[in-house]
């Protein structure tokens, strides 16, 4: 049964997904990255339709809102993605704990905040 609120969330997720990791230096490329990483998994669909998705005007999506721990595990994603490439060039042929991938996401994200911290220093 075909349920009109589930393409408006997909639609906000598409578009969640597009503030986050968008870059504007090359937009088309940007797209199919966050498209090829991310989209195709989390929406299912094809690029066209996500593209679709991310240009969405015709729904009234404005009262529909992501939650807070939804919009945290998007912006999560390039964190964990990164930890667990590192992982598998570090063990190869083995598999990971998830103790393991949270630990070297966490130091990503200390890495990435030590890097802001420095660029922008507090006077």
């Amino acid at each position: 049964m075909y349920v009109p609120n589930h393409l408006k969330w997909r639609i906000l997720l598409a578009q969640e997904l597009k503030q986050v990791y968008f870059e504007r230096e090359n937009s088309h490329r940007n797209c199919k990255r966050i498209f090829e990483l991310y989209g195709r998994y989390l929406l299912g669909t094809t690029y066209d339709t996500f593209l679709n998705y991310i240009n969405q005007l015709k729904y009234e999506i404005n009262s529909l809102k992501l939650p807070p721990y939804i919009i945290a595990a998007i912006g999560l994603l390039e964190p964990l993605r990164i930890a667990s490439e590192r992982l598998r060039l570090r063990k190869l042929n083995t598999s990971w704990t998830l103790l393991e991938i949270a630990e070297e996401t966490l130091t990503i994200l200390r890495e990435r905040a030590n890097v802001n911290h420095n660029m922008h220093p507090v006077n």
